[in-house]
């Protein structure tokens, strides 16, 4: 089936997703207390389709261009029908989807009539992320377990409860304590994306 876009109405729809998750960035600038994110900009805000196809993102930091949408489809694909409303989804695994594991992923689904149609993510990179050294970054690693915790796709709120278990379990092999607030930072930047894309839909 050939349908006609209106160029008109394209350009205003693109201007708006853009705008949207420029207004994500702002928000994780302004919530976050790592000079990681709020002065080196090293992340990156996005919306995607329910398929995970990137719809629009922002251009923080070059190395993270594209970085959301591998980790996204991965994501649907682990969760599968397992996914609701006010679900929020930690990720950083290399072995799915991921580019290195200081840089954590929060995708956030959002519905729509009960249809899940889109999804807002954010990655930022962490000051540490527990490991054998402090940051990370471990230049005597000969595997990935001796670099820093894996976080496979992981429900840290599911059906908007957290859950309080699994949250302790991620934090409690994380170093730092700025570390949490800058994760809480990224899911309400999330949030701002998910409201924005019910208001214009």
């Amino acid at each position: 089936m050939n349908r006609k876009v209106d160029p008109i109405q394209a350009s205003v729809l693109h201007r708006r997703l853009k705008s949207i998750t420029e207004e994500m960035g702002l928000t994780l600038l302004r919530t976050t207390r790592s000079p990681i994110l709020n002065e080196a900009r090293d992340f990156v805000t996005g919306l995607y389709d329910a398929q995970g196809r990137m719809l629009e993102q922002t251009e923080y930091i070059p190395v993270l261009a594209f970085a959301l949408q591998p980790a996204c489809e991965q994501v649907i694909a682990h969760f599968g029908d397992d996914i609701h409303e006010g679900d929020v989804i930690l990720h950083n695994d290399v072995f799915s989807g991921g580019n290195q594991n200081n840089d954590v992923a929060v995708f956030r689904p959002i519905f729509r009539s009960g249809k899940l149609f889109a999804w807002a993510a954010c990655k930022g990179h962490q000051a540490d992320i527990g490991g054998a050294q402090a940051g990370g970054y471990n230049p005597e690693a000969r595997e990935v377990w001796q670099e820093a915790l894996r976080i496979p796709p992981l429900k840290v709120y599911e059906r908007g409860t957290l859950r309080r278990d699994v949250w302790r379990m991620v934090f409690a092999n994380i170093r730092y304590p700025i570390v949490e607030e800058d994760i809480k930072a990224q899911i309400g930047a999330t949030r701002i994306g998910e409201r924005a894309m019910h208001e214009l839909f």
